[in-house]
């Protein structure tokens, strides 16, 4: 009866051991199964979704580099293990949609590496042309490339800032794009002289600007600009007749902004020598005429037509070196000495507009540095440019000054209300694009 007893008591502890080894067996494996589980969540939910150049990359690297001086788009290829049939195709059959010659050294693009059997693979390049323009080359299942936009988002914005140094600097310092610094230039240039802007002098300004993913791309229309400088204040307004896309910038009267000549050949200059009866050549040392303005700029800066007209001579000379001569009407000429080079279509007998780049600065013929030496005929005598009472441009028609008039009224009001400092607002936000980004 005791062994009896004796043999139950072991076939209970086994089967006891037995379903507690099966249980802990079992909750092992429940809980590396839930544990996996939780890890493919989790790697589910972080895998974050990549809408790039209006594709869907989820799940693809995208390896971004910028081309590199005198890389070619077959050097690119090779580098990233490009199969050379697809650099043949690019080469020879997409001129009309781009041409891979142009692209730029510093310039961004994009591989884009997608999963295959055999691993991360290359499927795409997209090369960024500029900050809003790209061009996509696939070579997934098949080879093709075509052209894309990044959505561009248009902000109306007000500035203003006083003069602190510079003009580029005081932009520069408030975060606002250095091209208005060009562009107030141009709209004022028959009015002020940028290079004698001083401390506190300042400026106003309603423009458009664009901005692709919240980083600015350039610089839109300019509506209203308000310059004040040696106590004066000078105000611009834009302008369509007609409903016209060419417009022009006009004063709070309606009197043209433009000038029959401009006040210099150069946007932003140094006067080094002026018009003089007699003055010592810096080169020969000898006590002579200058019939001429002399502006300093550094090699390379565009030179530009004073006024419209046509090209009367344009070729280098032993004391002159490379210069234009531009016949304006039967009043005006107009010299521009010692260039490093012509402008590539500046020949006798070519028009040109005022404004128009027809050399760049340099220190060609009888010159000591760069600069250029501005020389101004009126009725066949050389004169001081500085000291000729010279024609406004035409007026606004008068059919068109009422209109103007109203126009303009919204924009001379917010520029009352802006206060002078260094500030900015944006005023009204607008898609201008609906390209992929």
């Amino acid at each position: 009866m005791k062994k009896t007893w004796l043999w139950l008591g072991i076939a209970i502890l086994s089967v006891s051991a037995l379903v507690f080894t099966s249980y802990k067996y079992y909750e092992k494996v429940a809980g590396e199964q839930l544990a996996e589980h939780k890890i493919h969540s989790r790697a589910t939910e972080v895998q974050e979704t990549i809408i790039r150049y209006g594709m869907n990359l989820t799940g693809c690297q995208l390896l971004t580099c910028a081309v590199e001086p005198n890389e070619l788009i077959t050097d690119i290829f090779l580098k990233h293990n490009i199969a050379s049939s697809v650099a043949s195709f690019v080469i020879q059959g997409s001129r009309e949609i781009f041409n891979p010659r142009k692209m730029r050294a510093g310039n961004s693009y994009t591989v884009v590496m997608q999963p295959s059997d055999s691993g991360m693979v290359p499927s795409k390049l997209i090369y960024e042309e500029d900050k809003v323009n790209y061009v996509v080359f696939n070579f997934d299942d098949s080879t093709y490339m075509y052209r894309g936009q990044h959505k561009v988002e248009r902000k109306r914005r007000e500035v203003s800032g006083t003069i602190t140094s510079s003009l580029y600097e005081t932009l520069d310092a408030n975060q606002i794009p250095a091209s208005l610094a060009v562009r107030m230039s141009e709209i004022f240039s028959c009015a002020i002289d940028f290079y004698r802007i001083q401390s506190n002098d300042y400026f106003k300004i309603i423009y458009d600007e664009d901005f692709v993913e919240g980083e600015s791309v350039g610089v839109g229309k300019v509506y209203a600009c308000l310059f004040g400088s040696s106590g004066k204040e000078y105000q611009a307004y834009y302008f369509e007749k007609d409903g016209s896309h060419e417009g022009e910038f006009y004063d709070e009267h309606g009197e043209s902004m433009k000038r029959q000549f401009l006040k210099s050949p150069l946007k932003f200059f140094r006067i080094s020598s002026r018009f003089a009866k007699a003055r010592l050549h810096p080169v020969t040392k000898v006590m002579k005429s200058h019939l001429g303005t002399d502006y300093a700029a550094p090699y390379g800066t565009p030179i530009m037509a004073t006024a419209d007209g046509v090209i009367e001579d344009a070729q280098f000379k032993k004391f002159n070196g490379n210069y234009v001569k531009i016949r304006h009407n039967g009043e005006f000429k107009t010299q521009y000495l010692h260039m490093s080079k012509i402008a590539k279509g500046i020949h006798r007998g070519a028009r040109v507009r005022q404004g128009e780049v027809i050399g760049y600065v340099g220190s060609t013929g009888l010159a000591t540095g760069p600069h250029v030496c501005y020389r101004f005929w009126r009725a066949g005598k050389q004169v001081d440019p500085f000291k000729q009472k010279l024609a406004i441009c035409e007026p606004l028609p008068a059919k068109y000054k009422q209109s103007y008039l109203k126009s303009i009224e919204p924009f001379k009001q917010t520029l009352a209300t802006i206060k002078v400092g260094n500030s900015s607002k944006e005023l009204v936000s607008a898609s201008v694009s609906s390209s992929p980004k």
